[in-house]
């Protein structure tokens, strides 16, 4: 079968069923999972019930034209609900596909042929469409996930949301305003998870560099990118360290080419931490010949120093070499493809170049995206290989030379900028086939990525790897609703395996190693359900300690998650719902206490013998109008009437009870033994 290696994999399948070790099925159910990315194809059935209705709730279209409409809350875009979805009145959709393929990994549940099915077969959905135009875009990805925990809360359900979606570009500190936005998301509240795609620069070559200050005058070499993003025939990098270390003094020098690679000038030193958001100017002259124009541009982000240095070049005939001297230390990136200068990673002899024994080497780490890939508070997913081959639309037999479960060679290394294992976890993102729109699908240009079925395309990297930790999130928020990110984060981290292809680990690479759900379930202990008792006066006792949240008539009693709870009447039906430590919840059976009259005076009314093995009787000179018995639990037992003041408990076991008459003038309870 085409359809499902990464579901196997992860062991994904026995959680559907249910089986090692778990107490039932999970497949997503009561959770939701939000996917910001480019759109869904929402008419695809693996998206609709066995009954053709879509299971989208909201779809927030940001690149919609701002109006009246937009949610009140963000003030752009256009937000759809189920029902202008299930009418067909929907104009938003998915014009490229990845966010439909992303979220048939996630959350596909095969309704169109019965293969091909996501991890959380049975969640529900909610989309935004992100508008990759709009200033701050980051930003946006912040409301994104905001307003998907606003929904979920106002449903009462636990969420996970799903981003595959990033810069390469950024502090990689996971401290800027984007990152701190979604993190401070996840510690206002349990039942909450977000995980990300790592990135797929990994095969991108060496294009950063670490560099720890001395007072030698080491230097990164750069070359001239005659159509780079900063203008035709520039020089352009950029450069993160945290404030407190920005104390280097740094300069741009231009040396010749081979065979002298003489210097030819550079500008001043200026001190890094100088002159922050004011644009410095300087030039590099050969004597009275102008070699570039040089520009620093230098801001503070929540204690993040950033540098992007810009020189036009007036000569092409040049390296050009960013140099440092003091104390501090730095991470720079440049490379052609986004856009900035390319770095020189081979430095000619010190025979011919004295200076080469300074020049920095750069490196492929860090090649991981930035923002919230970097928090500690996500789940960062890299990519290794799901198939070895496939038949597609053609009927034609594709096969690849990696081995399923090795790490593609364009999945993203960390550390993060302040040496955080990233990628935290490993899953299976290549040749992936999931749900895609059906403009593509039935395109037969594209019938060579089209399975066999007709119904799912291929699509690869770490965005597909990604919904595969989604969906285990949601299959873990339906074990234990209440759990908390860091819960999910450990547990993964903990239950993960490794192999031959992961080596030792954690490492930048694999991260924790490959993610195992059934594993990471376990971890997870059930909550057993608490009980309650009475004294028939004015107190409830739970039979749990803590984790109490005690409810009258199914409504919450605000502030109320003691052991015990102190009534007072009008009384009515009372119930706990009891979470552990694991975030697992379990509901108590029901206490029902009598309302409305006040207790009577014990003595105006006998009852004996106490103890008793069979008859109890009630002497009373007024009317009774009911007789209850009770356990300890506040489960009713059968009391049968043998005449006007006897009543038979044969049927009691032996224990203790509470019986409760209920007369004209008032309530009277009293505890009896049964031998």
């Amino acid at each position: 079968m085409l359809a499902d290696t990464g579901r196997a994999f992860h062991y994904v399948d026995s959680v559907h069923l249910g089986t090692g070790g778990l107490n039932s099925s999970y497949k997503g159910k009561g959770v939701i999972i939000g996917i910001i990315d480019t759109g869904l194809d929402w008419t695809h059935p693996d998206f609709k019930d066995s009954l053709g209705n879509t299971r989208v709730i909201r779809y927030w279209d940001q690149s919609m034209p701002d109006n009246a409409s937009s949610p009140l809350q963000y003030g752009y875009g256009f937000i759809w609900d189920s029902t202008s979805i299930n009418n067909n009145t929907c104009t938003s959709t998915d014009n490229q596909g990845h966010g439909t393929t992303v979220a048939g990994q996630a959350v596909g549940n095969g309704m169109a042929n019965g293969t091909n099915i996501g991890m959380a077969p049975e969640s529900t959905i909610i989309i935004v469409e992100s508008d990759f135009t709009r200033p701050n875009w980051s930003l946006t990805v912040a409301d994104a996930c905001d307003y998907i925990f606003r929904v979920a809360d106002s449903l009462g359900m636990p969420a996970v949301v799903n981003i595959s979606l990033g810069s390469y570009l950024g502090s990689h500190d996971g401290n800027d305003p984007a990152a701190e936005s979604i993190e401070s998301m996840l510690d206002a509240k349990t039942g909450r998870i977000v995980v990300v795609a790592a990135g797929n620069s990994g095969n991108q070559g060496t294009y950063h560099v670490h560099h720890d200050v001395t007072t030698d005058t080491n230097f990164v070499w750069l070359l001239n990118n005659a159509s780079g993003s900063a203008g035709a025939n520039t020089v352009f990098f950029d450069l993160w360290s945290d404030d407190t270390e920005a104390t280097f003094d740094m300069a741009l020098g231009a040396n010749s080419l081979a065979p002298t690679w003489s210097d030819r000038g550079r500008t001043q030193f200026h001190i890094a931490n100088t002159s922050i958001g004011t644009v410095l100017y300087d030039t590099i002259w050969n004597g009275t010949n102008r070699i570039a124009t040089v520009e620093f541009y230098t801001e503070i982000v929540n204690n993040s120093y950033h540098l992007q240095l810009v020189a036009r070049l007036d000569s092409l005939n040049y390296r050009y070499r960013f140099e440092t001297t003091g104390t501090g230390s730095y991470d720079l990136w440049s490379a052609s493809w986004l856009g900035l200068s390319n770095m020189i990673n081979t430095a000619p002899p010190t025979s011919e170049f004295a200076d080469s024994a300074l020049m920095l080497v750069p490196d492929a780490k860090q090649s991981i995206v930035s923002s919230w890939n970097c928090s500690e508070k996500v789940l960062s997913v890299g990519n290794m290989q799901n198939r070895a081959s496939y038949i597609n639309f053609n009927s034609d037999t594709v096969t690849f030379p990696t081995p399923p479960g090795q790490l593609s060679v364009n999945s993203s290394k960390g550390p993060s900028r302040h040496n955080l294992i990233k990628p935290d976890i490993t899953a299976a993102g290549d040749i992936s086939f999931c749900a895609a729109p059906i403009w593509f699908l039935t395109n037969p240009a594209n019938y060579v990525v089209v399975d066999s079925g007709g119904w799912h395309a291929r699509n690869g990297g770490t965005s597909m790897a990604s919904p595969v930790l989604a969906g285990i999130g949601a299959l873990y928020l339906e074990r234990c609703g209440r759990a908390s990110y860091q819960q999910f984060i450990n547990d993964v981290h903990t239950t993960a395996y490794t192999d031959l292809f992961t080596g030792a680990t954690p490492n930048n690479a694999y991260g924790y190693g490959k993610a195992h759900a059934l594993n990471t379930l376990l971890e997870e202990i059930l909550a057993t359900p608490p009980t309650i008792t009475s004294d028939w006066n004015s107190t409830l006792t739970s039979s749990a300690t803590s984790g109490n949240e005690w409810y009258l008539n199914d409504t919450i009693l605000a502030g109320e998650a003691n052991q015990t709870l102190t009534i007072t009447p009008p009384f009515g039906t009372y119930h706990i719902i009891y979470t552990n430590a694991d975030g697992c919840s379990a509901e108590s059976m029901p206490l029902t206490v009598n309302v409305g009259l006040d207790e009577i005076d014990n003595s105006l009314i006998q009852t004996f013998p106490n103890p008793t093995n069979s008859v109890i009787t009630i002497d009373y000179e007024g009317d009774v109008n009911s007789v209850l018995l009770y356990d300890i639990n506040g489960k009713e037992i059968e009391l049968k009437k043998i005449n006007s003041k006897e009543y038979s408990i044969l049927n009691a076991p032996k224990g203790n009870y509470f019986l409760r008459i209920k007369t004209n003038e008032g309530i009277f309870t009293s505890k009896i033994i049964k031998i």
